[in-house]
Order: C-alpha cells, then structure tokens, then sequence
C-alpha cells in the first residue's frame, strides 16, 4: 500500500520540473533516493512541495525502514516521535554521521542545509522562523499574552485584588513625606532635605508643567 502511495505522489508531480525556481518553495526529490543507489538523473526527479516531501520521506521509511528517511523527514521540518528520534540517533553515532562526524566543517554544512531547508518550508514551526525579527516578536507576543492569561486565571499579582490593595500601600509608603517640585517642563517628588539643592537649579514647589 505505501509504495503504491509513493510511487503515485512521485509519478503525479514530474511535470512540476518547470516550476521548480529559486524561492518556488517546490524541491526536486530523487525517487529512488541516493542512500539507495538513485542517480541524478532527470528520469529520478519529481519535484514536490516541502510538506509533500515530508510525507514522500515518511512512506520510504514505512517501505525499507532506512533511518535515512527519518533524517531527511527531521531536516524537512517534520517532527519525529521520540522512538523514531532515537533510531535516527543510534543510526547517527554508529555511521559517524552529522554531529557524529569527525569532521567540524560537515557539522556546520548539515546545520546549514537544514537551515536554508526551513527557510525554504515558510513553516512558522522551524528554528529558522522563530530566529527571525518577525518570529522572535511572535514568540515574544505569544510569551507575554500566555503568561498574562496564567496570572489572570490563577490571580497571580496584580490579578490579585488583595495584592492590588497590598501593592497599593507599598506605593503610597514610598511617596510618604516625599514633596513635589517642578521647573516647568519636567517635574518630580523629592525628599524635603533635597529642596534647597532643586530650588538653586530652576525648580519651585508644585507639579504644574507649562502649556
């Protein structure tokens, strides 16, 4: 049932070879994949979208069981369970492969391709996305409106209205025997020893800024 699947996601999207351009968001797959023995050859291409490429990876893992599949899912955004993760892994360390590798230059090639293969996805769920200006004030937005939905319904801090009242004393101790001074443009409360220091500088009792 999956390689017939597999066979018809492949055979279906051939024609898409013209469509396949920089920034297109359309890859070009080996249908017998090179961890196979598949050559680059135009008679081994089909060019499928990034979620279409996720699914052409999972049926070949389903077909031969080639943890190579799981590794491309993973770099397509895919995201694995942690069984599959540990097979990946263990396939990984003993083939030397990626961070397993000995060679510092072939981790930073596979960080690198993984990267632009997220960028490539316009999938908001991949470290690319949530690395960008506009993903970092997403994340930062989705931060903030969770934790304030948190203390709203735990009444944490100021959703506490006896914290409200307790805060509120707080605020008025420190502002106790402070006075107010201002020099028309800027003003401010001060403590009374302070006074004589302001009044030499341009500044009079009140908190009236000029219009």
């Amino acid at each position: 049932m999956y390689l017939r699947i597999y066979n018809n996601l492949c055979s279906s999207n051939c024609q898409r070879k013209e469509l396949w351009l920089p920034g297109s968001g359309i890859h070009r797959h080996h249908i017998l994949p090179k961890h196979m023995g598949g050559l680059d050859e135009d008679n081994n291409y089909t060019y499928l979208y990034p979620r279409e490429h996720q699914i052409a990876h999972f049926l070949l893992w389903k077909i031969y069981k080639n943890p190579n599949d799981l590794r491309s899912m993973h770099m397509l955004g895919a995201k694995l369970t942690i069984s599959q993760r540990k097979i990946v892994g263990i396939w990984c360390r003993d083939n030397k492969i990626g961070i397993h590798g000995s060679s510092s230059e072939n981790r930073k090639q596979w960080a690198l391709k993984g990267l632009e293969t997220q960028k490539e996805s316009n999938n908001k769920k991949t470290f690319y996305y949530w690395s960008t200006e506009t993903g970092r004030k997403e994340r930062c937005a989705l931060g903030g409106k969770s934790g304030s939905k948190t203390q709203i319904k735990n009444k944490i801090g100021i959703f506490d209205s006896n914290k409200r009242t307790e805060y509120a004393k707080l605020g008025g101790q420190s502002l106790k025997g402070m006075i107010c001074v201002t020099n028309g443009i800027h003003r401010t409360r001060i403590k009374p020893h302070l006074l004589d220091e302001y009044v030499s500088n341009g500044y009079r009792l009140g908190f009236t800024l000029f219009s």
